[in-house]
């Protein structure tokens, strides 16, 4: 072998060994999470989930507040298909800095019947909540 061969062999093997001491670093900084591009404010208050929100359609929410009773919110929705959809549904409710109130509400089950209106409601679990969201996704 010429020097010059040597002299690459020599460069390629210090390189092959960095490339493999980098790969055995087991001290790695977890992954960090991306904002959301969408607000707090943005958010929809009605979302269906996991292709829903090509059949659901809702009219305006009903929202009943006096200081006296719970937050309760109805909510008129409608299937656009020819055929029902068993689905769960849960409401979400916040006070007014946005932190949920507990206990949350469980999933309910609820069939959509075709092409017909149905209301969907429930009450906050206190006094506290001052704002909502409704979920509606196909039954489990």
């Amino acid at each position: 072998m010429t020097t010059r061969t040597m002299g690459l062999l020599a460069a390629c093997m210090g390189l092959t060994l960095t490339w493999l001491a980098a790969g055995c670093d087991t001290v790695k900084a977890p992954g960090a999470a991306t904002p959301d591009p969408v607000s707090a404010a943005a958010y929809p208050q009605v979302t269906a989930l996991e292709g829903l929100g090509d059949y659901v359609s809702m009219d305006k929410p009903i929202v009943t507040q006096d200081g006296k009773r719970p937050l309760h919110v109805v909510v008129p929705v409608r299937l656009r298909s020819d055929r029902e959809v068993n689905a769960q549904y849960r409401f979400r409710f916040f006070d007014d800095r946005g932190r949920p109130v507990h206990p949350e509400m469980e999933w309910r089950y609820q069939v959509l019947p075709a092409r017909a209106q149905i209301f969907l409601e429930a009450s906050a679990p206190d006094l506290s909540a001052t704002q909502w969201r409704l979920d509606i996704r196909p039954a489990r």
